[in-house]
């Protein structure tokens, strides 16, 4: 198995439109990520990638600590970016004298997996491995680390985990793991101590965390929510008496916006079912669009609960595609399923435990029905429709440069 980049798609200019909108939740949500670490000048990186049938990683060095290390800076042997290509297989060769990683007392081979080259990334050198030797997931690796140790004592070296279930770290959550020094080159991970208790409250915590930032099922779980507390006579909206039929509305949402996303994902996560990436972002952004149309007019079925679990299906699909960028489906697939499931739906409940006291308490005013709820579709059928016609023919709509100055100015 490769290592596994995550990878995020160009987002067009029309999606900063929902920045504002997830802001506040992204920032009650920050403190729950794992530690992360920015690359620093004077250190060296090694990051690990490990899943159930292997262990990938990759080396990164910033080529302006390598080269005055080695004493290559302003000579023929300098290292630069147009020269890369013709020097991976020196810097191979220095990472393989200067690091050996075992398990359980076994060395490991270190097989670059881009025999020919290497990449740079913003000054860093990155040079991408898989081990080879091992018999399942390792219980622990030890590590031999001394790269620029001796020509420069100040130089640090880390290792990071960049995925693991049993340490319940996934992509862009790398935790760092071991620091190695002139004094400390020799060093032990323990791969278990976690144990899957936390692997599986990480990836319910994907689960909270992707509904929840994830605009596009906020922006389709609102559009439903919104209108719960109303009844609808003929084209206009009349609140409801009691609470208990807008519990029962939203009960009927978000069991089946549940129901539909599990199965999705179950479908794609065992393979039986696999959608294009397109047709399943434009069918999310239109699932959007045609419960904000409904807000406005009646265009879905009195008894919707079949309509919403169909519209749905394409929201668990999308969730799928996330969980396979972060590599968590290639572990313990059948917890992991169960794990972002429980967080989904925590992220669900909690939406509408918010939501719905406070819908219920403004629903008689009739600026809310007449002036709140149709402005709110409004805005929602604008974005939704943009995001529609961008995903479905791969165009970019420059809709923040369409709208008043002191609306541009409030917009990321």
């Amino acid at each position: 198995m490769t290592a596994r980049r995550s990878s995020t798609a160009r987002r067009p200019a029309s999606r900063r439109l929902a920045a504002p909108l997830a802001w506040a939740l992204f920032l009650a949500l920050a403190g729950l990520g794992a530690e992360a670490r920015a690359h620093n000048l004077g250190d060296s990186y090694l990051y690990l990638q490990v899943y159930e049938d292997s262990v990938s990683g990759r080396f990164e060095i910033a080529l302006a600590d390598l080269n005055p290390a080695l004493g290559f800076a302003g000579t023929p042997r300098e290292i630069t970016p147009e020269n890369l290509d013709r020097r991976a297989a020196f810097l191979q060769e220095y990472y393989l004298e200067h690091v050996t990683i075992s398990s359980d007392g076994r060395p490991l081979a270190i097989r670059f997996t881009w025999p020919g080259a290497a990449e740079l990334r913003a000054g860093y050198v990155q040079l991408p491995f898989e081990l080879d030797g091992l018999d399942g997931v390792p219980r622990r690796l030890t590590f031999d680390y001394s790269v620029l140790f001796d020509e420069e004592p100040s130089h640090r070296g880390f290792v990071l985990i960049e995925h693991n279930w049993a340490t319940g770290t996934f992509a862009n959550e790398n935790q760092v793991s071991l620091v190695f020094g002139p004094g400390s080159r020799r060093q032990e991970l323990d791969l278990t101590t976690s144990g899957r208790l936390r692997g599986f409250l990480a990836v319910a915590r994907l689960g909270l965390e992707h509904l929840l930032l994830g605009v596009d099922h906020v922006f389709f779980l609102a559009a439903l929510l919104l209108p719960a507390v109303l009844r609808r006579e003929g084209r206009r909206w009349r609140p409801l008496e009691s609470f208990r039929p807008a519990l029962v509305n939203v009960l009927v949402i978000v069991t089946a916006f549940l129901v539909a996303h599990s199965l999705a994902l179950t479908l794609a996560a065992t393979g039986l079912v696999r959608l294009p990436a397109a047709l399943v972002e434009t069918a999310i952004a239109l699932s959007i669009l045609i419960a904000a149309v409904d807000i406005l007019l009646p265009v879905l079925p009195a008894r919707r609960w079949w309509v919403v679990f169909a519209l749905s299906l394409f929201h668990g699909f999308g969730f799928s595609a996330a969980l396979e960028d972060l590599g968590v489906l290639d572990n313990h697939l059948g917890l992991s399923l169960l794990a972002f499931n429980v967080g989904a739906e925590a992220g669900q409940i909690l939406l509408a435990a918010v939501l719905l006291p406070a819908l219920f308490l403004v629903r008689r005013p009739a600026a809310y029905s007449r002036l709140v709820l149709p402005v709110m579709a409004a805005g929602m059928i604008l974005v939704s429709g943009v995001w529609t016609i961008e995903r479905g023919f791969g165009v970019d709509i420059p809709l923040r440069e369409l709208l008043p100055e002191p609306i541009q100015r409030v917009i990321p």
